[in-house]
């Protein structure tokens, strides 16, 4: 009897479980599946809400429209350029400093840690005027390279706790092994530690890249010229003070989310092993 009652038991748990992650499943792609179906529907037929199914279809219209007036080839290769800047830098500085801060000894070194941790609860908004002096010192104002280091900057603090988080997972033996090899500090992070790195690799990747990729209020503070403008620029084209032309509106929301759904696929083997594997030790 006690048995069965704990078959039970688990079984109305997994029924539950699944219950909710159905609901939030279906919570996340309603949102997704309107936008998309708004994308396909004529102007007039946007008109009639996106909870009713589409009476007349322009599909290949709608998108060719939202690409040349959002002039999306502009603002890609901005936001690609930004994006690919701040993934790089991102994963230098991060896997080095983590690394230091897992498997090194030296004085200070956990004041500098929390010091970066405490780092990650200043808001955005609290700094902005600062930084746009820093940048301005710099002679890196109106300039997508500045952007993309700001954006290094204040990434940070997350990145180094989460491959510091990984690098503490790995065997000092290990470590300790190719250094009695004769290996140099260096040859031990080239040959030993980077190549079993790439799940949290990847999970960083895709997570910095959703965030600069989305980012526009940074842009929009410290970049004057509009043709610097990343992609969310490009959707206020299709809205003016009294109209907004919808099924232009969602078509372009729809090409903007393309390449970080790429970069998603790429790497969504690994994406989940990554975030685990930073969040089990630290």
């Amino acid at each position: 009897m006690k048995m069965r009652s704990q078959k039970t038991n688990r079984l109305i748990t997994r029924i539950l479980i699944y219950l909710v992650l159905i609901l939030a499943l279906v919570y996340t792609l309603i949102p997704f599946a309107t936008i998309l179906l708004t994308s396909f529907r004529t102007a007039k037929d946007a008109v009639r809400g996106p909870f009713t199914w589409p009476k007349d279809w322009n599909i290949v219209g709608n998108y060719i429209e939202a690409w040349e007036m959002g002039q999306f080839s502009r603002y890609m290769l901005n936001s690609l350029y930004m994006m690919v800047l701040t993934v790089v830098g991102t994963l230098v500085v991060a896997t080095l400093a983590g690394y230091s801060f897992a498997k090194f000894r030296y004085p200070g070194k956990n004041a500098i840690y929390y010091i970066l941790l405490i780092g990650m609860m200043i808001p955005f908004q609290s700094i902005m005027l600062p930084l746009y002096f820093t940048l301005k010192s710099m002679g890196l104002l109106n300039s997508l390279s500045g952007i993309g280091l700001l954006m290094i900057g204040t990434g940070e603090g997350f990145a180094i706790m989460m491959m510091r988080s990984f690098f503490i997972g790995i065997p000092d033996s290990i470590i300790e092994s190719a250094r009695l090899d004769g290996c140099s500090e260096i040859q031990v992070l080239v040959r030993v530690v980077l190549p079993n790195t790439f799940p949290a690799w990847t999970s960083l990747v895709v997570i910095t890249a959703m965030g600069s990729w989305n980012n526009l209020l940074a842009p929009m503070m410290y970049i004057f010229s509009q043709d610097k403008y990343p992609v969310p620029y490009a959707l206020y084209a299709f809205q003016s003070a009294h109209t907004t032309d919808y099924q232009l509106l969602a078509a372009g929301m729809m090409i903007s989310i393309v390449p970080i759904i790429i970069v998603y696929v790429m790497f969504q083997s690994s994406f989940q092993n990554g975030l685990m594997a930073g969040a089990v030790k630290g």
